[in-house]
């Protein structure tokens, strides 16, 4: 038997935790990160979407990694972690989320101001790829 295969659109976010919120999460308290602030807007807003994470029965669904980012802030930087011209490293979270692989290049490009606009970071790291997801016959739009 085939697997039937769905032609989707992987939106992954990365974005800023507290330091507090990774070690939270670390000792098994989950909800700590609903409370964040720099990644709960986020998280809000793929759960209220109906085209962010749909898949049929499942809504707002999202994948969370946790992790460091590295990065040096440049001259004109306004930096939220880090300070221009040092090594900084952030406690991050990577979100993963998908949308039909259908919709306009229009509301795609609206969905993702919609995400930078709750982002706290100046320049938001973004990515979105073509991918295939594992399709059972429950029907999504994803």
């Amino acid at each position: 038997m085939t697997p039937t295969l769905r032609p989707v659109r992987r939106i992954t976010i990365h974005c800023p935790i507290h330091p507090q919120t990774l070690r939270a999460v670390a000792d098994g308290a989950l909800d700590a990160l609903v409370a964040d602030a720099g990644i709960a807007p986020i998280l809000t807003l793929i759960e209220s979407s109906g085209e962010l994470g749909d898949f049929g029965h499942y809504r707002g669904v999202c994948e969370i990694g946790l992790g460091l980012e590295a990065f040096t802030p440049q001259a004109g930087a306004r930096p939220v972690v880090g300070t221009v011209g040092e090594r900084a490293l952030s406690a991050t979270a990577t979100i993963k989320t998908y949308v039909a692989a259908n919709c306009s290049g229009m509301r795609l490009a609206q969905l993702l101001g919609e995400l930078a606009a709750c982002h706290p970071w100046e320049t938001p790291v973004m990515e979105v790829d073509e991918v295939r997801l594992y399709a059972p016959d429950v029907q999504a739009s994803v």
